[in-house]
């Protein structure tokens, strides 16, 4: 992290992304309004950027001054200058991008193309496509570089499984079941686990990304929350706790969970369908995105 936090909130009606790196700015990605709201770190509004339909996942480039937005409806990615809050550019995506993530070094950008079932590899520095990865199961949606860059997992809603790409020789090397339509993906432990929210199934599941076998799996349980209600989806780690916030969806609810022995410690009541989720720098608030009451709620950790 740098001295100051950027946060980006991408508050949609039915999908909710959330990541963070720099307390400068909050980024809101309004779906259906099709615009992004950017408030100040005192949590006002400064100013409404459109971007065209239905902007989705954000992400940050590596020196922290461009703002990378999936624009789904456009089939590209729109590139704000932070310094100027503006959109500078435009970057093919393929049909339909929904989630997207950035290589460690920089240089590559992967984005699944959910109505097409593959995800599309861009470089970053020129801005041109260069391949397309078919088959990487049914509405693929969570996408993230291991921490080394040598592999891309990807979260297949629809087969219900995470698929794992070889980045250099852009094969699928490997398939992990996981629960009903897992949703996103979290790296702890510096790359040693990757954790997927099961939405349907109430659940998280937990890989050793050394041997690729699942290590537990996390059931959840709202008291006087129906389990069908309870829809895991995003994540926040803090490597200073030791702890790993889940959105919790129709529940209303964040989960935190001790990243070291897997219990539940709590649960805390957020706002109507918790999406996500992210903290701030030094791990002192959890900003919580709320799809359901269009709001965000703030957390003292």
């Amino acid at each position: 992290m740098k001295v100051y936090e950027i946060i980006i909130f991408i508050i949609l009606n039915f999908f909710i992304f959330l990541s963070t790196v720099q307390s400068k700015y909050i980024f809101v990605s309004n779906e259906n309004s099709d615009t992004i709201t950017v408030l100040n770190k005192d949590k006002k509004i400064i100013k409404t950027i459109k971007t065209g339909g239905r902007p989705r996942d954000m992400k940050f480039s590596l020196d922290n001054t461009l703002l990378y937005v999936v624009v789904s409806e456009e089939n590209h990615i729109a590139v704000i200058d932070i310094n100027s809050l503006k959109i500078i550019n435009y970057i093919k995506s393929g049909d339909d991008p929904e989630i997207f993530d950035i290589s460690p070094d920089g240089k590559l950008i992967a984005v699944s193309n959910e109505d097409d079932n593959e995800i599309t590899i861009i470089d970053v520095k020129t801005q041109n496509k260069l391949t397309t990865i078919e088959n990487v199961g049914v509405e693929p949606e969570g996408v993230n570089f291991s921490k080394n860059g040598e592999f891309i997992y990807v979260t297949s809603e629809g087969t219900n499984s995470v698929v794992i790409i070889n980045t250099k020789t852009r094969e699928i090397v490997n398939e992990i079941l996981v629960g009903n339509r897992p949703r996103r993906g979290l790296f702890i432990k510096d790359g040693n686990e990757y954790w997927v929210s099961n939405e349907l199934s109430g659940s998280v599941t937990i890989i050793d990304t050394n041997n690729f076998n699942i290590i537990k799996t996390l059931n959840f349980s709202v008291q006087g929350i129906r389990d069908q209600n309870i829809t895991p989806v995003d994540f926040a780690y803090s490597s200073k706790f030791n702890k790993v916030y889940v959105t919790l969806g129709s529940a209303n609810h964040v989960a935190v969970v001790n990243a070291n022995n897997y219990d539940i410690e709590k649960y805390i009541l957020a706002g109507s369908r918790a999406w996500g989720a992210a903290l701030t720098n030094n791990d002192e608030e959890l900003i919580v995105t709320n799809g359901n009451s269009d709001d965000i709620s703030i957390i003292d950790v």
